[in-house]
């Protein structure tokens, strides 16, 4: 149910896997921010990831509902999951639109894409649509007109994937809950 005026951050990417990084950074935003609630939407298909196919995306859903599962202010949606083909920011939030008409959308960018922002399908209609909210790991503010959160935190989905792939440890880099189903699911490894 959505409150008049409701404050929403929505969190897109291909959380391949998710990562203490991530939530870290959300949680940051919810807070500077204040926001109500912060929601987390996979991408079936990252239009500009179309090189590296990602795990599975019902595995991703499962990692992110387990690592969220507690923080009963990050909430899970798979609508872009459900659709098929590449998952563009705009039909997103244009059903976010439609569900909460009166909330103020705020979506979250990771540092490593703002370089590519301008790139995005209807770019100039998201922008009236959303305040779009850098999030950065390097710990380095962003001269770009959008809030940023910064934090350094070395900590990314690339590194885990590899370091999964050579049998080294993830541990305190993601939580336990998405570690065991990466176990259980045997993924990002070689054999």
């Amino acid at each position: 149910m959505s409150k008049p005026n409701e404050k929403i951050g929505l969190y897109g990417g291909s959380f391949d896997p998710i990562h203490n990084g991530h939530l870290i950074l959300a949680r940051d935003a919810m807070e500077r921010l204040e926001l109500d609630r912060v929601v987390f939407l996979p991408a079936r298909i990252s239009p500009h990831k179309l090189d590296r196919p990602p795990a599975p995306p019902e595995a991703r859903s499962r990692m992110i509902a387990a690592a969220i599962a507690e923080e009963p202010n990050f909430q899970f949606d798979d609508c872009e999951i459900q659709r098929e083909g590449p998952s563009f920011t705009i039909d997103t939030v244009q059903l976010y639109r439609k569900r909460f008409p009166g909330a103020r959308l705020h979506y979250f960018i990771g540092d490593d894409n703002l370089p590519e922002l301008d790139t995005w399908k209807d770019i100039a209609h998201l922008r009236e649509l959303v305040q779009f909210v850098v999030l950065s790991r390097a710990g380095v503010p962003f001269l770009n007109g959008f809030p940023t959160i910064t934090r350094h935190i070395e900590i990314s989905s690339t590194e885990i994937r590899n370091r999964i792939a050579r049998g080294l440890s993830v541990r305190y880099m993601m939580s336990k809950p998405s570690f065991d189903l990466i176990n259980q699911l045997r993924l990002y490894r070689n054999d």
